[in-house]
């Protein structure tokens, strides 16, 4: 038997029951605490890059996998924690923060990021750019825009541009210190407030991390979210004529909340994702859609496309 083919079978199994005893309610799993151990699936092709491919190396694969399988799957069921990994000129370490005493110091970058609200300025268009960070956008501001980020991996930056009433915004983040990814949240955290004036298009692009949006006081007329190893949730207010929401992934947990009395249809292309979309009615074209959708104009267009994802669309009172 192939070794890779055997490997990777392992993984989509393991992966796929996880997800089946999640969805169930018969675990709790925490995905965040399995995306910091990313290495692991590295050490399961090295090891499947170097062993024989008959005979003592199948089984040695087999028993490789299945160990690394297996602590993840125990990291899993615990929250993040204060670990996180660490990579120097001697390789990859996992190390402890140890909080008050005993701690090792790192210097951290620190900044608020403000850009003035301009009365006239009706649509702004917000791109978030990052990794290893954790995002969130919660509570209005006077500015039109307003960020308090700290990292030990980069420093972030504010690029924006107007054009008429026209706002165009780029928060992004710099790697300054190259091969050092503290993957912790506490040390690499952004805090963003926005102006409930203008009609927002946001769009987050990040590898992996975190990001938990608010947007119930702001008028949204697209939210989208591109990631790989990352943990995606969004809390939405009332549509405007159809405000839509895109989210693609890798290997991601992404859960999306709407007002109850809002209309919305979900579209998912991806086979082996997680779906759980409760009060929704699958259509014979493989959608999903709440009762009058097709009856109302201000609705919620939600386009899901991932891998081993894990999607969540529920309705809020």
């Amino acid at each position: 038997m192939n070794k890779e083919k055997l490997s990777w079978g392992l993984i989509l199994l393991f992966v796929g029951g996880v997800l089946l005893l999640d969805n169930l309610n018969v675990i709790d799993f925490y995905w965040r605490s399995v995306f910091s151990m990313w290495p692991v699936i590295l050490i399961i092709i090295g090891v499947n890059l170097l062993v024989p491919k008959r005979g003592i190396g199948n089984v040695i694969s087999i028993v490789v996998t299945v160990a690394a399988l297996a602590f993840l799957a125990f990291r899993g069921t615990f929250p993040p924690n204060d670990h996180w990994w660490r990579f120097d000129n001697k390789g990859w370490k996992a190390e402890r923060r140890i909080s008050s005493h005993g701690s090792t110091n790192r210097e951290k970058s620190s900044g608020v990021f403000t850009h003035a609200y301009d009365p006239t300025i009706t649509t702004a268009h917000l791109h978030i750019k990052g990794g290893a960070v954790e995002y969130e956008i919660e509570g209005p501001t006077d500015d039109l825009f307003h960020a308090e980020a700290t990292s030990s991996i980069g420093a972030h930056q504010l690029e924006t541009t107007t054009n008429g009433s026209n706002a165009n915004l780029t928060f992004s983040m710099r790697d300054t210190e190259k091969g050092n990814w503290n993957m912790h949240g506490d040390e690499n955290r952004a805090e963003m407030r926005l102006n409930r004036n203008p009609i927002w298009h946001i769009s987050l692009n990040m590898g992996a991390g975190t990001a938990e949006f608010d947007l119930t006081p702001y008028k949204i007329a697209s939210l989208n979210f591109n990631g790989g190893a990352a943990s995606f949730e969004a809390k939405m207010g009332m549509p405007l004529d159809e405000t839509t929401i895109t989210a693609e992934s890798g290997v991601a947990s992404v859960e999306i909340e709407i007002p109850r009395a809002a209309a919305c249809k979900i579209v998912v292309k991806s086979g082996l994702s997680s779906r759980d979309f409760p009060g929704f009615t699958k259509q014979e074209d493989g959608s999903y859609t709440t009762d009058g959708y097709d009856g109302v104009s201000n609705r919620f267009l939600v386009n899901l496309k991932g891998g081993l994802s894990s999607f969540t669309v529920k309705r809020y009172d």
